[in-house]
């Protein structure tokens, strides 16, 4: 379950990062790629909640189940690799070395990544409840937090 909630805890950090970040860029980063916005006609990002996912082409799906996919591969075979020594979440890919060696480090470095998790779980809950009740962008209902303070 420790791995579960890990892996579920890193999706969601990086989706309440995403998320607003979707919404401020994706009007730019479309228009210089010449692609269609995939925001919804108010500006919100797409979801369940907020429609806009028909706007997803299904090339994107492919490959965000591709990499899932490959990512899970890649805990599967550390966890056979490594046996005894597997730590849960362990997907081989630490490039900054930022992962402690000791045993109790390690289990302190995956709490504090759960805590956050949670917390990032929880945002993401008021981002989606945020948008279905006002029907505008999370970046316009608290502009204080995505626009600089001098502005």
């Amino acid at each position: 379950m420790r791995e579960a909630e890990i892996k579920h805890s890193r999706l969601a950090m990086l989706a309440v990062v995403g998320w607003p970040l979707a919404e401020l860029f994706d009007k730019k980063i479309a228009a210089v790629f010449g692609l269609p916005s995939a925001l919804t006609s108010t500006g919100e990002s797409p979801s369940l909640l907020n429609g806009g996912l028909d706007k997803i082409d299904p090339e994107y799906w492919i490959i965000v189940l591709s990499i899932a996919g490959l990512a899970e591969l890649e805990s599967n075979s550390a966890q056979a690799e490594k046996e005894n020594k597997y730590v849960p979440g362990d997907c081989n890919f630490d490039p900054l070395q930022l992962f402690p060696e000791k045993k109790n480090e390690q289990f302190e470095m995956q709490t504090k990544e759960i805590k956050h998790g949670r917390v990032a779980m929880m945002a993401l809950l008021g981002f989606v409840v945020q948008e279905a009740l006002y029907n505008s962008p999370v970046t316009d209902e608290t502009p204080f937090f995505f626009s600089p303070i001098w502005s």
